[in-house]
């Protein structure tokens, strides 16, 4: 994490602790940092932070779903209609709205794979 946050400015890294902050609000998560990002995961990645800038923190959330009627959202990538990879920009802690922590939470229970079915009944006790 050190290395991810050197030399980042005071305001960008208090935005990355809040929205950090607010995801833990949601449910826990580890963070998994590498040099150009810190991905969020549980059972598996559903967000990363991939850059703190001067004034924002980037940010996409892995959904099953594409939600391109929304301002939250710059660009959304489509990972072989599996997973949409959808990218926001913060630049204050009120941009954390209401309807992009609803998008956060159904990230979060993709990380805990709630997508995915069980194949049989063993499975599903499982």
């Amino acid at each position: 994490m050190d290395d991810f946050l050197q030399g980042k400015e005071a305001k960008s890294i208090e935005l990355f602790n809040y929205f950090l902050a607010e995801y833990q609000k949601i449910g826990p998560f580890e963070l998994h940092p590498v040099k150009t990002r810190v991905a969020l995961l549980t059972k598996m990645r559903f967000c990363s932070i991939n850059k703190i800038g001067a004034d924002h923190i980037d940010i996409h959330l892995v959904l099953t779903s594409l939600f391109e009627d929304t301002l939250c959202f710059y660009k959304i990538d489509n990972l072989a209609n599996r997973f949409f990879v959808h990218h926001a920009r913060l630049y204050e802690q009120d941009d954390i709205t209401d309807e992009l922590n609803k998008y956060m939470t159904m990230a979060y229970e993709i990380g805990n794979r709630a997508h995915v079915k069980p194949k049989n009944k063993k499975q599903a006790k499982a």
